[in-house]
């Protein structure tokens, strides 16, 4: 028995590398992709891909022998967005700010040192920003990100602007002086804005969403491209946006004061 608690610790984290291997640019992949990427045996690999089949956390092609996140995923993400009565409280302002803008619209929430999309309605347009639900984006280059980096505690914000900084464009701030004076912007005006940060040809405006007890839980975005988003648009976007960020805090409860 002392030996098997380690050995459970070391299968349960072996099994969670397997799981991340999947992402939005590489769905679909092979035993041999996988040990690769894990570092794990072929034999280890593949042991760990039949059982994880055998529950449903994944699938395997028939016709290419390749592997995909399974439903029962979907299953155990459901229940946790479920419990978001954010979701529910979102859908009709998500929709109206889509009608009005016609651009993309994302809810994201703070998921570790990221921001994770959990709603969002695609715009009708050709052109368009594909909000994915699940898309995980970094916290310092995104309009969400920002938002989330305002209002976190002190100290969280603190640990995550220690931590290298990638620039994903020219547009990136990476300076931790820079990102805190733009915070304070956020503060003093309801909404932070990317301006082809975190990818060329795309900008991002998003408000605060607060809970009953007056914290920001999450960040409501309108997302498009450059040359359809440019200053006057923006400026025209901002009071929907925050109006909607503010008419969903309200039905979780929260209270503006004056």
């Amino acid at each position: 028995m002392a030996e098997s608690l380690p050995t459970s610790m070391q299968t349960v984290q072996r099994i969670a590398t397997i799981l991340r291997c999947f992402t939005e640019a590489e769905s679909d992949l092979g035993v041999m992709q996988i040990s690769r990427q894990t570092g794990l045996h072929k034999s280890t690999t593949s042991r760990l891909l039949s059982a994880l089949r055998q529950e449903g956390f994944v699938e395997k092609s028939a016709e290419t022998g390749k592997y995909r996140l399974g439903l029962s995923l979907v299953n155990l993400a459901g229940v946790v967005l479920e419990k978001q009565n954010l979701r529910q409280a979102a859908q009709e302002y998500l929709k109206s700010l889509a009608e009005i803008t016609q651009e993309t619209i994302n809810i994201s929430i703070l998921d570790g040192d990221e921001c994770i999309n959990i709603e969002t309605v695609r715009s009708p347009k050709s052109i368009r920003y594909a909000g994915q639900l699940g898309r995980r984006t970094p916290l310092h280059c995104t309009s969400t990100g920002k938002v989330l980096l305002t209002y976190m505690r002190p100290e969280q914000r603190q640990r995550i602007l220690s931590l290298p900084l990638h620039a994903y464009t020219q547009n990136t701030i990476t300076d931790p002086i820079s990102l805190r004076v733009a915070f304070a912007d956020v503060c003093e005006k309801g909404y932070a804005i990317s301006n082809e940060e975190f990818e060329e040809g795309l900008v991002a405006v998003a408000s605060p969403i607060y809970d009953r007890s007056g914290e920001v839980i999450a960040a409501l975005s309108i997302s498009g491209p450059t040359y359809r988003m440019d200053s006057n648009t923006r400026a025209e976007f901002v009071t929907p946006l925050t109006d909607a960020a503010q008419m969903i805090s309200r039905q979780l409860g929260y209270v503006v004061s004056y």
